[in-house]
């Protein structure tokens, strides 16, 4: 039978739909966003489900604001425009408040899904061992090998998956093209089967398309452009699909609209029960609006010449500099040919790694967790998961193939590289927890690349960042080697050892304010032990070249 054609997202939600049920909101470089409110707006005050997804951010903060959520199973909560950070709603999310939450690794939770997908009842995990995930789910069963530890994690079945999809055809399959991170294997996860969005219905079936869900595991579909809408779309041109950007600027006002109850009521209000349905936040938007959302659209940022060419180092110019000479000098001495960086000053270090090393003739692969591999970031876009670098990558993967494949699997031919809200002498890191308990993000694949792959740090340093003891492990510090900070990188040789210092760079501010040496350095930033190596290398300041790379990558001053 084929699926059932609704006229918008919101009937597909009052159709299929009911209070109790386990839905699945599927990621690919998009999401749902277009059903995930219509979800809020027909069951605001009436109706809870069950929900998992692999991050609450962007358009999903909306089921947060309705109160529609029973109990979620996700692997981050927060933003990640400008920059990853925790959000209001979630804060006290350790209590159980506004929901229970069950947290886990990016890798572990599509593990789970591909259990569901394949009819298996666990999956064999080699993420969290040595961490404390899972919160909010019993402990989980261990098995040891010769080879390695691992866990057993539970399938999850959701009863319906949310997806959008570029396009559908007359018949109701599903095309999806670009990275497709989980979104394939969520939806066949689903035990009813799928809730579509598409960009429009053709006759035939288009070429190009990465993949396919079979029409008989779709319940319904409705045509609804933008439906991924503030995310990005990516292109599929013989669909006629042409594909639009991330909306940067709605999705910082979200951010902010969140910091405030009563600024989150009335977002809420304009643009999910004050719309009336996907048109009327279509009209909201506006065709200005969206037509400078085209892929083509430059980038608004233009490279200022004479700060690139002039201006001194920041403190975190030279932080970012330092880290991106150690995570290239790591890649070229190692031997890496991938590299693998979490969101934030980790990602922009990293690509400033690979500029530098291109510069030497050398190439690296830059790959990303939603399945982008080999890609050029374009410059003035410093969004990690931008669209705009999904067109110049060379291949277009998912989760699986990148933190599972790349990672996981991946020999030791794979660098990472992660940024900490909290680190400890042994290389243990947390991004869950604040010191008081609340909830800060979560592991998203931070846990999935520190429990595999060698791994950098990059971490400004402070008593509250660099404590003795962590008081939340959400990644191990097993292969965690090197941690830089805007003063120096500490290293070690194995990993059961606590860092010591092995390379000083004082940055400028420090040089001005006072004339502290490495050891009062390390003791009056760090709560660590005051290790020195000896001999202790002194670093150079960063070169006009390497600001010059630098401020090209970022043009706005974002991260540095």
């Amino acid at each position: 039978m084929s699926p059932v054609v609704a006229a918008d997202p919101d009937e597909l939600c009052r159709r299929f739909l009911a209070p109790g049920m386990r839905v699945h909101i599927a990621s690919t470089m998009s999401r749902p966003n277009a059903l995930v409110l219509a979800l809020a707006r027909v069951f605001r005050g009436t109706g809870r489900f069950r929900i998992s997804v692999n991050a609450l951010h962007a358009g999903v903060h909306a089921l947060t604001m309705a109160g529609v959520v029973e109990h979620a199973v996700i692997g981050f909560a927060g933003d990640t425009f400008p920059t990853s950070r925790p959000n209001r709603l979630y804060a006290r999310l350790p209590e159980g408040d506004p929901f229970p939450v069950e947290e886990w690794s990016l890798l572990s939770l599509l593990q789970r899904l591909m259990a569901g997908a394949t009819g298996a009842p666990f999956a064999v995990s080699t993420s969290l061992s040595g961490s404390d995930l899972p919160q909010g789910h019993r402990q989980l069963d261990a098995l040891r090998h010769e080879a390695g530890e691992a866990v057993l994690v539970p399938a999850l079945r959701p009863d319906v998956t949310l997806l959008h999809a570029q396009c559908a055809d007359e018949r109701g399959n599903l095309y999806l093209s670009g990275p497709v991170a989980e979104g394939w294997w969520g939806a066949l996860a689903a035990e009813h089967g799928v809730l579509a969005t598409v960009e429009t219905v053709r006759a035939d079936p288009p070429a190009g398309a990465a993949c396919q869900i079979p029409a008989e595991r779709v319940l319904g579909l409705a045509p609804c452009p933008y439906g991924a809408h503030p995310q990005g779309l990516t292109p599929l041109a013989d669909a006629g699909v042409e594909g639009y950007l991330d909306d940067y600027l709605f999705l910082e006002d979200l951010a902010q609209a969140c910091a405030d109850p009563a600024l989150t009521e009335e977002w809420f209000e304009r643009w999910v029960t004050g719309t009336g349905g996907h048109q009327g936040y279509l009209a909201r938007l506006g065709e200005t609006r969206l037509a400078g959302l085209h892929p083509d659209a430059p980038v608004t940022a233009a490279v200022p010449d004479v700060i690139a060419r002039s201006a001194p180092p920041t403190d975190r110019e030279h932080h970012l500099v330092l880290a991106a000479r150690t995570i290239a000098r790591t890649l070229r001495t190692r031997g890496y040919g991938t590299v693998l960086a979490g969101i934030g000053t980790a990602h922009l270090a990293s690509w400033l790694a690979a500029s530098l090393l291109r510069e030497e003739g050398v190439h690296v692969q830059v790959v990303n967790e939603l399945g982008m591999i080999d890609f050029l970031p374009q410059a003035g876009d410093t969004f990690l998961f931008s669209q705009r670098h999904v067109q110049g990558c060379r291949q277009h993967a998912g989760t699986w193939e990148v933190l599972g494949g790349l990672v996981a699997g991946g020999a030791d031919r794979t660098l990472g590289v992660l940024s900490a809200a909290q680190i400890d002498q042994q290389g243990r890191i947390n991004t869950s927890r604040t010191p008081g308990g609340g909830f800060l993000v979560g592991s998203g694949g931070a846990n999935d690349v520190a429990s595999h792959v060698e791994t950098i740090v990059v971490t400004a340093a402070s008593p509250r960042r660099c404590p003795e003891t962590v008081g939340f492990v959400t990644s191990p510090g097993r292969n965690v080697s090197q941690v830089v900070t805007e003063f120096g990188c500490f290293e070690r040789d194995k990993t059961c050892e606590p860092f010591r210092l092995a390379s000083w760079a004082p940055p400028p501010g420090l040089v001005s304010t006072d004339a502290a040496g490495p050891a009062e350095t390390v003791r009056d930033r760090t709560g660590w032990q005051v290790r020195i190596a000896d001999p202790l290398r002194h670093e150079p300041p960063p070169t006009a070249g390497e600001l010059a790379l630098l401020r090209s990558i970022d043009p706005e001053g974002i991260y540095r």
